[in-house]
C-alpha cells in the first residue's frame, strides 16, 4: 500500500486503494489527512459523479466548516485554482458545490451538489435524508476526540447508525459499500470507536512495533497508525516543534504517542499463578493465588469468571460489582501485561 505521495504527503488513493469498507488512519498533524481527503473526494465529484460527505463529531464543528470563512477546501481552491461554495440545505447539513465569483466577489454554487456535511450528534434526525446511491465515501474527521471535548452518549453506535443512513441497501442491490475513511490526531488510543471495535490492543501493538498498516479482510477494517510520515520529520525543525520538543504535545503531533497517558507496573507474568475474577471487554482481570493483594491484567482469559461486554450497561455492571478493582489499582497493586491493558482498564471504569 502507497502511504505517502513522493512528496511526503498522506496518499490518499493508495489507502482509497486498499478496498476495505472501514478505514482508520490516526497520525501526526498537519500530514495531509484531511486536505488530501477532501481534495480527492472534491475531484472523484467532478470527474464521476461520487459524492462524498463530512461527517464531524458535533454540529457547532459542521455549523463552522459551513462558513465561507472556516471552509475545510480554502487552502485546497488556493492551491489549485478551484472555488468551493457551501449552500445549506436543512438545519443540520449543507452542500459543497463548484462556483464561480459573482460580481461582488462572493462564490455562487453551480452545478450538481459535490457533497454533503453532517455531525455524529445530530445525523439521527436526518434518517430520512437520501443521498443517493453515488454517494459513496464518508470522510469522518476527528473521529478522536481531544481532551477538551465532551463526550457523546454511545458514540460508537452513533457512527454505525450513521455509516447505515448512508449505505443503506448499497449491497442489496449489487453494489460496493460506502467507503468510511476516519482520519485523526494521536489523542486518544482507547477512545470510544477502538473501545467497541476491539481495536485498542492492536493500535498499540502496531505503535510498540512500528508497524504502520494492518487489515482485516473478514470484518472490512483497515487500520493504518503513521509512523514514518516525511512531512512529520520535515515539521520537527519548524518553531513549534522546536519550542516543544519532547513535550507530551510534540509527542502526540509528531511521533504517534497518543498524549495524556500514564503509564504504571506493566510487565509479563504467568497466568498460572494466578486465578481469574473477572474478564471484561478486551482484558481478564487475576487475582495472585498466594499473594491476594496482587492482581493482574491480561489480554488473554482462562477459566470461566464472570464476563462483560464494553457496552454501556454491561460496563455499569461491571463497575458495580467491581469498583473495589480501582481501588487497588489507585494503590499500585495491579500489574498489566501490556501498556494497552492499563488503557481499556481504565476506560471501562470511566
Amino acid at each position: 500500500m502507497n502511504l505517502y505521495t513522493p512528496e511526503g504527503w498522506l496518499d490518499i488513493d493508495g489507502i482509497l486503494a486498499c478496498g476495505q469498507p472501514f478505514i482508520f488512519v490516526v497520525g501526526g498533524r498537519g500530514t495531509g489527512k484531511t486536505y488530501g481527503a477532501l481534495k480527492r473526494a472534491r475531484e472523484r465529484s467532478i470527474i464521476e459523479g461520487r459524492r462524498f460527505m463530512l461527517l464531524r463529531r458535533l454540529q457547532s464543528q459542521v455549523d463552522l466548516v459551513n462558513k465561507p470563512e472556516y471552509s475545510p477546501f480554502k487552502s485546497i481552491d488556493r492551491d489549485n485554482n478551484y472555488l468551493t461554495a457551501s449552500r445549506p440545505l436543512s438545519k443540520y447539513t449543507a452542500g459543497f458545490y463548484e462556483a464561480d465569483r459573482g460580481e461582488d466577489g462572493n462564490p455562487i454554487p453551480k452545478g450538481p451538489c459535490l457533497g454533503y456535511t453532517a455531525a455524529l450528534s445530530t445525523i439521527s434526525n436526518m434518517r430520512g435524508f437520501d443521498a443517493g446511491s453515488d454517494l459513496d465515501l464518508i470522510i469522518y474527521d476527528e473521529f478522536i476526540p481531544e481532551s477538551h471535548e465532551r463526550p457523546l452518549k454511545d458514540e460508537a453506535a452513533a457512527l454505525f447508525n450513521a455509516y447505515e443512513t448512508v449505505n443503506r441497501n448499497r449491497e442489496l442491490n449489487g453494489r460496493p459499500p460506502a467507503q468510511l475513511l476516519c482520519l485523526a490526531n494521536a489523542n486518544d488510543l482507547g477512545n470510544p470507536i477502538f473501545l467497541s471495535l476491539g481495536l485498542v490492543n492492536r493500535a498499540e501493538q502496531m505503535r510498540s512495533k512500528g508497524r504502520e498498516v494492518w487489515i482485516d479482510d473478514k470484518r472490512g477494517i483497515c487500520l493504518i497508525i503513521l509512523q514514518r510520515s516525511p512531512i512529520g520529520n520535515k515539521k520537527r525543525n519548524t518553531a513549534l516543534y522546536r519550542l516543544t520538543g519532547g513535550t507530551e504535545f510534540s509527542e502526540m503531533a509528531l511521533d504517534n504517542s497518543f498524549s495524556g497517558e500514564e503509564r504504571s507496573r506493566v510487565h509479563n507474568m504467568p497466568l498460572k499463578e494466578f486465578n481469574p475474577i473477572v474478564q471484561v471487554g478486551e482484558i481478564c482481570i487475576y487475582r495472585h493465588k498466594s499473594e491476594g493483594g496482587v492482581y493482574y491484567v491480561s489480554t488473554h482469559t482462562t477459566g470461566s469468571p464472570p464476563s462483560y461486554g464494553a457496552g454501556p450497561v454491561d460496563l455499569q455492571r461491571f463497575r458495580t460489582g467491581f469498583q473495589w478493582l480501582y481501588q487497588q489499582y489507585m494503590l499500585r497493586h495491579i500489574v498489566f501485561e501490556q501498556y494497552s491493558c492499563e488503557i481499556l482498564f481504565k476506560k471501562y471504569f470511566s
